[in-house]
């Protein structure tokens, strides 16, 4: 039987990477984006069917109407992929509480809020797994991240409490700590800073392409890796943290 993987943040970058090769591979793949136009240029690059939900999880009152609306199409879910993710550089002497509260919202909020439905009996099945896209900069603790870092610190901390609580239904729950990443987030980042070049030269091994970090997802979404849960996986490029 197809197996159905809800992804966030699948408009661009890591999460529309991961929905193109889910759908490859055979996966049912929900797209859930803020920006539903991008969402079905994605819809219409994949193999098989799919599901678009507009929503900005940055609403994280009203998180559960992703999961009502797939129960509405009669789908339950054998897994979900978190990979929207926001960032905001800035220095903690510049620091804004509204700039922490709208990343850490997007960042680590939804996902425990996302978590909270998905382990509900009536949205997934047993034995569904759950991905989390992390990063490594809550390891490296960079200069002007600290909310990002933050943020990601948090998302890693849910990741290896909910692979604990979701072993009643044996669901497994992993996270991926890339380090930089060539996506439209990177862009921004080189735009804001024009420093991403001195950065990837960290990186022995290059910038890395969002594809090598679907592989994973799929790997970990899938039975190939059935007994890791719990875990937090870097994806380093040879770069030190």
């Amino acid at each position: 039987m197809k197996k159905t993987i809800l992804v966030t943040g699948a408009s661009s970058g890591i999460g529309a990477a991961a929905s193109e090769y889910l759908s490859e591979q055979g996966y049912f793949v929900v797209l859930v984006a803020r920006n539903e136009d991008r969402l079905h240029q994605i819809s219409e690059k994949l193999n098989g069917e799919s599901l678009i939900i507009p929503y900005d999880l940055s609403d994280t009152e009203h998180i559960e109407d992703i999961f009502t609306k797939c129960r509405d199409n009669e789908i339950r879910l054998d897994g979900f992929v978190h990979c929207a993710g926001i960032n905001n550089d800035i220095p903690i002497r510049a620091n804004d509480i509204e700039v922490m509260k709208e990343v850490t919202a997007v960042n680590y909020y939804s996902f425990v809020e996302l978590g909270k439905y998905f382990n509900k009996k009536k949205y997934s099945n047993d034995r569904a797994s759950v991905v989390a896209i992390s990063s490594s900069a809550a390891e490296t603790c960079t200069k002007g991240m600290c909310t990002y870092a933050a943020s990601k610190a948090a998302l890693n901390a849910a990741v290896k409490v909910m692979g604990r609580e979701f072993l009643k239904r044996y669901q497994r729950v992993n996270a991926i700590l890339p380090t930089f990443v060539d996506t439209p987030m990177a862009v921004r980042m080189d735009d804001a800073l024009g420093d991403l070049d001195s950065k990837v030269s960290g990186q022995p091994l290059g910038l890395i392409a969002p594809e090598q970090i679907a592989y994973l997802v799929e790997f970990l979404i899938s039975d190939k890796s059935s007994y890791i849960t719990g875990a937090c996986i870097p994806v380093s490029a040879g770069a030190i943290f």
